[in-house]
């Protein structure tokens, strides 16, 4: 990945990462874009759902929240997930949400790179000890599962609905 950064930015409710077009629900569960949300504006468990639009979770292969990073409002986890390439290659990709000049924040979804799956790891603690947090991520392996997918987003829905 050295060397090779390839980037691509794009709001969660743009095109999908792999390019085909998808559906407002895309199995992801609704999302505060759409009308009847459940989730309000900012959620994880909204962000989630943009994500699982954005990236269509069978191609998702694993998730990390990292603690909320030092510049963004105190919520805002910031997310790193791989999409599945090929078996053996995952693109890594980051979401946060960015502030928009008086408007609420909306999240970006950022490519960063291609590795090989085997390696996913390794990038991720260097990722941790550059962002100083003392705190580990908490790593949610999906491995394209839908089913996966979905109890993390009733976890992210319990969890909020219980603050």
């Amino acid at each position: 990945m050295d060397g090779q950064v390839r980037t691509q930015v794009e709001e969660t409710t743009s095109q999908p990462a792999d390019g085909s077009t998808s559906s407002p629900t895309n199995g992801a569960g609704p999302s505060s874009s759409e009308p009847g949300s459940i989730d309000p504006e900012g959620s994880l468990a909204a962000r989630l759902g943009h994500l699982g639009q954005a990236v269509p979770p069978p191609l998702i292969a694993d998730l990390w929240l990292f603690p909320p990073l030092p510049d963004v409002e105190s919520s805002a986890e910031f997310l790193l997930f791989t999409r599945i390439v090929e078996d053996d290659v995952r693109a890594l990709y980051s979401a946060r949400l960015v502030p928009a000049n008086g408007k609420p924040a909306h999240q970006v979804v950022v490519e960063h790179g291609r590795a090989p799956a085997d390696r996913v790891s390794k990038l991720v603690s260097g990722l941790q000890r550059r962002l100083g947090g003392s705190a580990p991520p908490r790593h949610v392996p999906i491995e394209g599962d839908q089913e996966r997918w979905q109890a993390l987003l009733d976890r992210a829905r319990e969890g909020e609905s219980g603050d």
